[in-house]
């Protein structure tokens, strides 16, 4: 028996229809951010060579001109990938590639990338670490993309001249990294969907200043990663007094071969 009522049967129909004449619509954005990719790709390269060749007679608002291109492109293109990433998770076809990496490196590449964005925002990244000879069995690669995105995110929750607080170490078999922010926070409510896709908090950074924009992306690719290492990441907020997200990774060691770079801050 049709349990459905016409306007009902009208919506399902509507929607049937829809989707033979348009296609899985998930398929069509991953097939429009590859279209998108490859010439991002070719600006992303030609800026970066613009920059490393600037001749004298740039000004120096040329400059900054062609630094705010390279910081956009980039953003853009690191939201293509997670727009990418969580297609091919919803596909059960995200992967990862893990070997054994240097944990300090990892961060302080991660750091290095992050350090514009959080400049251009009059912020100091406070970076610390206790990984003598630590190595972790993991995709370096992702596990940067990972960094990224909540490094971004705390950047962009924080008022401006805050500090992001960023402690890595090891326990028993596991690397730990927290990075806590200087921001509003938000209640139990909002916690519980802050890794849904596309979800954003509401509120901006400080009472003065808007609501931040963004995709809503980047915490959803990051458990996702995350999780595919077997690993954990939690996020502990409380209004006006802001968030800390911890990343527990498995399959940490000591190697004694490891040379450790001096902790830095930023």
């Amino acid at each position: 028996m049709d349990v459905l009522d016409p306007p009902s049967r009208s919506r399902s129909n509507a929607g049937s229809a829809a989707e033979d004449f348009f296609g899985d619509p998930a398929q069509h954005l991953s097939a429009i951010a590859h279209e998108i990719r490859t010439p991002l790709t070719t600006i992303v390269a030609l800026t970066n060579l613009m920059e490393r060749n600037c001749s004298p007679e740039v000004s120096s608002q040329q400059a900054e001109y062609l630094r705010m291109m390279r910081l956009n492109s980039q953003r853009l293109s690191a939201l293509i990938d997670d727009l990418l990433d969580l297609h091919r998770h919803d596909r059960g076809e995200l992967t990862i590639n893990r070997r054994d990496i240097d944990p300090v490196t990892l961060l302080i590449n991660a750091a290095d990338t992050i350090q514009p964005v959080i400049e251009q925002r009059g912020q100091l990244l406070d970076l610390g670490m206790e990984l003598d000879g630590v190595t972790v069995h993991a995709d370096e690669a992702r596990m940067a993309q990972v960094l990224i995105n909540v490094l971004s995110n705390a950047s962009k929750y924080s008022p401006r001249g805050a500090n992001i607080h960023v402690r890595a170490g090891m326990l028993r078999d596991t690397l730990y990294i927290t990075i806590r922010d200087e921001g509003r926070g938000f209640d139990h409510k909002q916690r519980e969907r802050v890794f849904e896709p596309y979800y954003r908090v509401a509120d901006g950074p400080s009472a003065t200043e808007p609501a931040v924009e963004g995709s809503g992306l980047g915490l959803a690719v990051a458990r996702s990663l995350v999780e595919l290492h077997g690993g954990v990441i939690d996020i502990i907020s409380r209004p006006d007094h802001g968030t800390e997200v911890a990343i527990c990774l498995p399959q940490a060691k000591i190697n004694p071969k490891i040379k450790v770079r001096a902790p830095v801050t930023s």
